[in-house]
Formats: C-alpha cells, structure tokens, sequence
C-alpha cells in the first residue's frame, strides 16, 4: 500500500463515539466524494468510496444513525486492476431531506448549500472530524522518504477555500491551486503536514514522518561533516604541498644548509610527513600550530626572493 493509504486506513479504524463528529465527518466525505441527485422528483445521495473498509465504516454511520435503505454497487477502478470502486447509493425514501440538512447541503427552502456548515468551522472538535473527513475522501500525503506534500483536491474553487478557512482554526495557512481541473489545497513545509496528520488523528503516520526526519537530519548533518572535514583536508594537502615546492626552490638553488636551525628542522620533518597537519608538525618538534605556521611562513618568504614565486 501506498502511505496514503496506510494513513486512510488508520483514519478509518479511528472511529468517534461522538455522533455529532461522526456526521461531520460524514459531511466532509459527502463533499469531497457524493452527489445529490433528484430522481422523479425525489431526492437520493451517491457516495464514492475506494476502500472497503470505509465503505463499510460509512455504510454502518448511515444505516445505525437514520435507518435508510442502501443499495451498494462494486465496480472494478480499471480493466484488469485489483482496486474496487465502492457505490454507496441512498435512494429516494422518506428523511433523505432532513438528512442532508443535518448535513448542511440543504437549507430548509431546499436550497443547496455549497459551503461548509457553520457549525463545522466555529467548534474545533467539529472541524477536526470535517478535516478528517475531507483527507478520506480527497487527500493525499507524500510517503516520509520523499518531498513533504499533502493535499486535499477538491471539485469547487468555492468548496477549497471553504477548506483553506477551516484550517485557519488551527493556525495553519494553506496553499491553494488548480490542477487537472480540481481545485488542490496543499501544504509542502515538515510543519504543516504534521500538524495536519496531528489534527486527523493519524498519530500513526505522524510518528513515521517525525522518525523520517530524525534520520534525514542525521543523514544531513553526516553529510555537512563530511563535507567539511574534506574541504579541511584538501586545504591542509594542498598547503602542504605548496610548503614542499618552497623547500625544493631553497634546496635547489641555495641547499638547506643556508637555513637556519629551526627551519631547517620544519624544512627535514615536512618533507618526511607531506601530509601531517600544522598540529601534527609542532607535535613532533616541540612547537605550537602557530610556532610551526610562522617557521613555514619564513621559508615561504625566502623562496619567493629566491625568484620561486
């Protein structure tokens, strides 16, 4: 399974004993994956559902909660794929109406609604069973070992920026575009996503996207070591071997013996280690980084007058 469908599956288990989230919840799925129809002049709701297990969990919700008659259709997603389409189908019988008040799709002129009920955006439990709802039937997460991404794809410009001011409550500022024709609430920050998995309940997933980034900050700060200690490393050889051209230009042209003691000590022991460190040199004379750094610095000079620039 995709994480997006792990984190759906752990979402569809999370089950609220509270009625009133549960039909918020609902709502949010209706949304994001019914349709009101209106046959003969009565009023009927098709879900759209691909998990068996959610179409089970909804069927349940509708059943225990209004005592309607469901017809359930299966149908293949494609030709040839093991994925099932799962058609909750509420035909036209008496409180269907009521029912999709309660649900705030109507008004009670019989208006459709289009926006999100109030309720659902001034109680926070409320909003976080619609949020939920709404990752069930329209949302997607990148899986922790790729891009952070989540988002919600919504069929209305309307329906989106409804969604984007419910997530408002919770201090969190979506981004909104158009893709393929659907309008994409989304969130691209380590931040968001998270806080998004938090506010849905799925702690599962939360923990596997927090224990991604432990690793990719580790993977990260290894990386900038390593990094840098290589870059140390090439300053050290390359100023060692710029040291040893020095000395060659005084062996060659004046020899050794015209330096005086001391540097013809540090001249002897680089040309015995080319690859020990400032620190390692002073180690094995007796002197200080800088002790050793101002001796190197002298031969430096003398080469240079000697015409070795």
């Amino acid at each position: 399974m995709s994480f997006t469908e792990d984190v759906k599956h752990e979402l569809t288990h999370l089950v609220s004993k509270d009625t009133v989230s549960q039909l918020a919840e609902l709502s949010a799925l209706i949304r994001m994956d019914g349709s009101i129809q209106i046959i003969n002049h009565h009023l009927a709701v098709k879900i759209r559902l691909f998990h068996g297990d959610l179409a089970r969990r909804v069927f349940s919700l509708i059943k225990d909660r209004f005592g309607f008659s469901i017809e359930i259709i299966v149908r293949k997603y494609k030709h040839f794929s093991r994925k099932n389409i799962y058609e909750l189908i509420i035909t036209s019988q008496p409180g269907v109406k009521d029912f999709l008040i309660e649900l705030g799709f109507l008004n009670n002129n019989n208006d459709i609604v289009f926006q999100i009920k109030k309720d659902y955006l001034e109680e926070r439990k409320l909003a976080q069973a619609y949020l939920r709802g709404a990752f069930l039937g329209g949302g997607s997460v990148n899986s922790p070992r790729s891009e952070y991404h989540l988002e919600f794809r919504c069929e209305h410009k309307s329906q989106a920026e409804d969604l984007a001011k419910l997530l408002e409550i919770f201090d969190l500022e979506a981004h909104l575009t158009e893709h393929k024709g659907k309008h994409v609430v989304y969130f691209k920050s380590h931040a968001g996503v998270i806080t998004v998995l938090n506010i849905i309940g799925a702690h599962q997933a939360l923990l596997e996207m927090e224990n991604s980034q432990i690793v990719k900050e580790m993977k990260n700060n290894v990386n900038r070591r390593v990094n840098c200690e290589t870059a140390n490393l090439d300053k050290v050889v390359q100023a060692a071997m710029d040291q040893l051209k020095f000395i060659a230009i005084i062996e060659k042209k004046e020899g050794l013996d015209s330096l005086t003691p001391g540097l013809q000590e540090i001249a002897k022991f680089r040309k015995e280690n080319p690859y020990a460190s400032l620190k390692e040199l002073g180690e094995m004379v007796g002197l200080s980084k800088s002790g050793v750094n101002h001796r190197l610095r002298r031969i430096k000079k003398i080469a240079e007058e000697l015409g070795g620039r």
